[in-house]
Formats: C-alpha cells, sequence, structure tokens
C-alpha cells in the first residue's frame, strides 16, 4: 500500500454532543479510529473519500458537533500508533500485537491492526471477550469482525466452527493476516447484515459488535426466521442510550446478562 495517503481528522468535542459524534462515525468509511482522549477522537479517511456526498454530509455533521480538523498523512502513522498499543488481558484471553511477547498461561491472540478497527483495546471489544468467556461452546458467527480479535479469541476458547463477517473488505484483508499470524482460520466471508436476501449461518452463539441500526435489523431477521436464531446472542457497539432498542427487537430472549465499560453497554441475551 506505499504512497496510499489519508487524512488524519481530529474532533473535540463538548460532553453533550459525544454521544452523538460517536453515533455519526459508523456512517464513515473510516479506515481507523480511536477515543484518545474524553472528548477527542481521532479517525482517518482515504485521501479523497471525504468529496463524496455521503462522507461530506457526515463530516459537516460532525463539524457542528465541535472543532474538526484535518491533517494529510500517509502510512506512516500506522508505524507511529504502535507505541500507543499494549496488551489487552481479559479473562482468560490476552489480546496483543506481534512486536509483544505472549503472556504466560493466556490463550494468546496475536493482532496486527493494518487499516481495520479492532486491537482488543476498546470498550466494546473488551465487553464481548469477557461475554465469550460466560457462554457455553459450540457454533459461533461473529458479525462485524474487524481485524478478528472476537473470532480468533473463541477459536482459542474453543468455539467451532467460528464464522467471521463483514462489509469492509480492507477489514477482511486484515482480518485474514491476523488469521495466518495465529495459525487459526475462522470461516470468513463478506455479507451486509442488513440485506434480508443474505443467509446467515446458522450457530450456537451471535455476536453482533456493530451499529444499533444493524443490530436492529439483525433482531427482526432473527425473529421472522429468516435467520437462524442462535441460543446465545452477544450485542454490543452499543451506547447507554441504544441498548433497550436492542433488546426490544431480539423478541424471545431474555436477557441473561448487561455490562458498562465507559458510555458502552454489552447486551447478552438467551433465547427464551
Amino acid at each position: 500500500m506505499t504512497g496510499v495517503q489519508f487524512v488524519r481528522y481530529t474532533l473535540s468535542c463538548p460532553h453533550g454532543t459525544y454521544d452523538q459524534a460517536v453515533g455519526e462515525l459508523v456512517d464513515l468509511p473510516a479506515r481507523g479510529w480511536q477515543e484518545y482522549s474524553e472528548g477527542t477522537l481521532v479517525f482517518w479517511l482515504q485521501a479523497g473519500q471525504e468529496e463524496e456526498p455521503a462522507t461530506a454530509a457526515t463530516l459537516y455533521r460532525l463539524a457542528a458537533l465541535g472543532t474538526l480538523a484535518a491533517a494529510r498523512d500517509d502510512e506512516a502513522w500506522l508505524q507511529s500508533w504502535r507505541r500507543f498499543h499494549s496488551a489487552v488481558r481479559v479473562g482468560a484471553v490476552a489480546v496483543r500485537p506481534p512486536w509483544l511477547s505472549p503472556q504466560p498461561g493466556a490463550l494468546d491472540v496475536m493482532v496486527d491492526i493494518g487499516m481495520a478497527f479492532g486491537t482488543g483495546s476498546h470498550h466494546t471489544t473488551r465487553l464481548c471477550l469477557a461475554a465469550l468467556q460466560e457462554v457455553p461452546l459450540g457454533s459461533l458467527l461473529d458479525l462485524g469482525t474487524g481485524s478478528a480479535v472476537l473470532a480468533l479469541a473463541a477459536l482459542r476458547l474453543g468455539f467451532s466452527p467460528v464464522y467471521a463477517c463483514d462489509n469492509d473488505e480492507v477489514a477482511l484483508l486484515a482480518a485474514g493476516e491476523n488469521a495466518r499470524l495465529n495459525g487459526l482460520w475462522p470461516r470468513f466471508f463478506s455479507a451486509d447484515v442488513t440485506d434480508r436476501a443474505v443467509p446467515l449461518p446458522a450457530t450456537d452463539v451471535l455476536v453482533a459488535n456493530i451499529a444499533v441500526r444493524a443490530i436492529v435489523v439483525l433482531g427482526e431477521r432473527i425473529s421472522s426466521g429468516d435467520v437462524s436464531a442462535p441460543r446465545q446472542a452477544i450485542l454490543a457497539g452499543l451506547l447507554e442510550t441504544q441498548a433497550e432498542q436492542a433488546r426490544a427487537a431480539f423478541a424471545g430472549y431474555r436477557l441473561a446478562d448487561r455490562q458498562h465499560a465507559g458510555e458502552w453497554v454489552m447486551l447478552r441475551l438467551e433465547r427464551e
């Protein structure tokens, strides 16, 4: 990817608009984003994407929520970003970048961040990693796999088979590379889960760390019988204000667990 140019955006917003700003980010074709401090979000777009109508409209809305600054960058940011990433331990699972050594006694998952979201450090990923260790083993579907952190952790924990889906081809390329690094092979596929014509594999456990609107459509597809109902559903990527909307979409499920981290929520649902 030599010569690929990126624009780095820094958004500083007051507390009252922060949740809305995070919600807007899911509409961007961002190649990575991170919460650097309270009220400050940093994300990257490939140069030229800011001219696309939908992206330009989202950037306009973000600018109205706070102070948005842009700076042109290149692939060097990936190398400098390494300084900010360390190993993440959640229960028996340790997620680490490849330049660090494995933790003794841990189920090791190695992740090179590449260009895709998902290093194991984000609140939603940590919540899902913890929830995976609370459900019975079986087959598993990871929706919005990103860099495949959760799918690889599931295989380490003993889930099989594990399917991993994303609608971002860049994410799937990074996920495939991470699978190779670990010698683990989820069954990757590309799909838009909101497309009711797209079939999804039947599994015992569903993990959906995705936007709330996609979770709602997924719940509706399960309720209608369009998608096979898993025994367990782990729902994340949800802000506090979105949790009840997501739960309501999963008719026929009871709330088994609800965990919080910062402004994020994870719901673990069991089929009644």
